[in-house]
C-alpha cells in the first residue's frame, strides 16, 4: 500500500436523509486523515446537491435512477471512486474523527485485504434502538457477534456488515465487486470471496469506529432479521465458509423445538395421556429462559430502565422466533442453486 492512499466514502442513500446531513457528512469533515473523497448515490438528483458539494468540497454526488439496491449502489460508486482504498458506511452512521486514519495504518499489515470495526450506538437516539442495542450486545442476542456493536479486542474475521468496511480497491474490482443477486447479504459474499478466493485477511479494529442507529421500530428490526435469516440459511446451503456458523443455526434449531414441543404438549391435552418426559421437554427451554431473564436484568442494570430490559427479553425472543424461520425458508431455496433467492 502506497505511503499517502487515498481514500474514498461511499454511501448508498435512497435519498438525501437528516442522519446524513446532520451526523454523517458533518463529522466526516472533522476526519484527521485528509486525502478522501465522498461519494453520495441517491436515487434522484435533489435540490440540495450543488450546495452540498460547495459546502464539502471532496463531496460528489451520483444520482442512480433505476439503479436502488444497496450492492448496486455501492459498485456505482466504486466505479466513480478514485481512490486506492474504499470505504462503506451507512447514511445512519457517522465515524469517530479518527476513523479513515486508524483504519489505514491497518492495512500496512501482512495480508491485510479489508479493515472494519464496530457500529456502537450513538448518543442520540429513541428507546427502541436503546432495546436492540441491549440485545446485539449480548452473546444469545448477537450468536457470538458482539464486536461489531462494542468495542472489543483486535481480530481477524470473515464476515462484517458494510455499514463500516474498508477494502483494498483492486482486490474489490478483481472480485467483481458485490453480488448483486442478495440484499441483504451481498456483504457477506464479498468477505467470503476475500478470504476464500483471496485468500486475504479482514482485521477487525475497536480503532475503525462509527457510531450506528439500530432500528426505530420493532416491526422494522424483526422485517431485517427476517431477511438476514432468510439469506444466511441460502447461503449455508450455497455451502459458504463464512455462513457454515453452529451460532446461525440455533435460532432454527431452537424454533423447530419451540414448533415440537408445542405440538406434543397440545396432543397429549387432546388425548387425555399423561405427560412423559417432562424434564427432558422442557429443559431446553428453562435454559433459554434463564438465559433470557440474564438479557433483562442486565439491560435494567445497564441502562436503569425496567421497559428497555422487557423490552431487550421480549424482542430477543421474537427474533430468534422470526429469524429461525426465515433461515430454514432460505435455506431450502438456496438448495435449489437455479433459484432466484433475492427477496
Amino acid at each position: 500500500m502506497k505511503k499517502n492512499p487515498t481514500v474514498s466514502v461511499i454511501i448508498p442513500v435512497r435519498n438525501l436523509s437528516h442522519s446524513l446531513l446532520h451526523e454523517n457528512l458533518p463529522e466526516l469533515a472533522k476526519q484527521t486523515f485528509k486525502n478522501f473523497e465522498i461519494i453520495i448515490l441517491p436515487n434522484k438528483p435533489s435540490q440540495y446537491d450543488l450546495s452540498l458539494t460547495k459546502k464539502y468540497k471532496n463531496l460528489r454526488v451520483f444520482p442512480t435512477d433505476t439503479t436502488t439496491r444497496p450492492a448496486q449502489k455501492r459498485d456505482a460508486g466504486v466505479k466513480h471512486s478514485k481512490g486506492n482504498i474504499i470505504a462503506f458506511i451507512d447514511d445512519d452512521a457517522y465515524p469517530d474523527k479518527n476513523w479513515l486514519e486508524n483504519a489505514v495504518k491497518l492495512f500496512n499489515k501482512k495480508d491485510v485485504v479489508a479493515v472494519c470495526g464496530p457500529g456502537i450506538l450513538p448518543a442520540n437516539t429513541n428507546l427502541w434502538e436503546k432495546i436492540f442495542d441491549e440485545m446485539l450486545k449480548t452473546w444469545i442476542g448477537a450468536g457470538g457477534h458482539q464486536y461489531r456493536f462494542t468495542k472489543q479486542k483486535t481480530r481477524l474475521v470473515n464476515d462484517f456488515p458494510s455499514m463500516n468496511f474498508f477494502i483494498k480497491k483492486h482486490i474489490f474490482l478483481k472480485l467483481g465487486g458485490f453480488n448483486n443477486n442478495y440484499w441483504p447479504g451481498e456483504d457477506s459474499k464479498l468477505c467470503n470471496d476475500v478470504i476464500v478466493k483471496e485468500k486475504g485477511r479482514i482485521l477487525y479494529s475497536p480503532r475503525v469506529v462509527v457510531s450506528h442507529h439500530r432500528r426505530n421500530n420493532l416491526t422494522a428490526f424483526l422485517k431485517q432479521h427476517a431477511q438476514y435469516g432468510f439469506h444466511r440459511g441460502a447461503f449455508f446451503a450455497h455451502g459458504d465458509q463464512n455462513s457454515r456458523s453452529l451460532a446461525y443455526l440455533i435460532p432454527s434449531l431452537f424454533t423447530l423445538y419451540i414448533i415440537a414441543s408445542t405440538s406434543y404438549f397440545a396432543s397429549i391435552i387432546v388425548s387425555g395421556k399423561q405427560l412423559q418426559n417432562v424434564y427432558l421437554i422442557f429443559t431446553p427451554l428453562l435454559i433459554y429462559c434463564i438465559l433470557i431473564a440474564h438479557l433483562m436484568i442486565k439491560a435494567i442494570i445497564n441502562t436503569k430502565n425496567i421497559i428497555i430490559g422487557l423490552g431487550a427479553a421480549l424482542s430477543l425472543f421474537l427474533t430468534h422466533i422470526v429469524y429461525g424461520t426465515m433461515f430454514i425458508k432460505g435455506f431450502i431455496k438456496g438448495l435449489n442453486a437455479s433459484a432466484n433467492i433475492y427477496e
